[in-house]
């Protein structure tokens, strides 16, 4: 009986330091598995970060339509900005449109910047966009949740 006890101690205790993580880094949940190999241990440490993209356009968004919100490492001004996460969304539906981007914590390094892009298109049309740097996480980032603008290109 004590060491059931101490089980279900020990069990409660480390189920308890879990809560202390904010609302908007969840825990990505498990994917079921069918017969494919165990997955890495660090991808059962994927985090995310949520928010939402808000428009207006002049018409009516084209069914076939795509958002892509993307995560990007922008520290470095002489090279493209390096892509850490990224989630298309489709179809797109009514503003505001939430998104849930997962990022593997271990692509993030410390003294960076990162920024949220968003793009609304049809095809290679390009409709929409976010005219100002939405920085976050990074060292001088929100955690979230976030909220961005996109502005039609005429």
């Amino acid at each position: 009986m004590p060491f059931r006890f101490r089980l279900l101690a020990v069990t409660v205790l480390a189920l308890s330091a879990c809560s202390w993580l904010p609302f908007h880094h969840k825990e990505a949940a498990p994917q079921p598995t069918t017969s494919a190999p165990a997955a890495p241990v660090h991808q059962a440490l994927m985090r995310t970060l949520v928010g939402d993209v808000r428009y207006t356009l002049p018409q009516a968004v084209p069914s076939d339509a795509v958002l892509i919100v993307t995560l990007a490492d922008v520290s470095r001004l002489d090279v493209a900005a390096r892509t850490v996460a990224e989630e298309r969304i489709q179809p797109v539906g009514a503003s505001p449109v939430d998104f849930m981007l997962s990022y593997d914590p271990a692509d993030l390094r410390d003294g960076v910047d990162f920024a949220i892009n968003v793009r609304l298109q049809q095809g290679d049309k390009l409709l929409a966009i976010n005219d100002t740097r939405t920085s976050v996480l990074g060292r001088s980032g929100e955690n979230g949740p976030v909220s961005i603008t996109l502005k039609a290109v005429p």
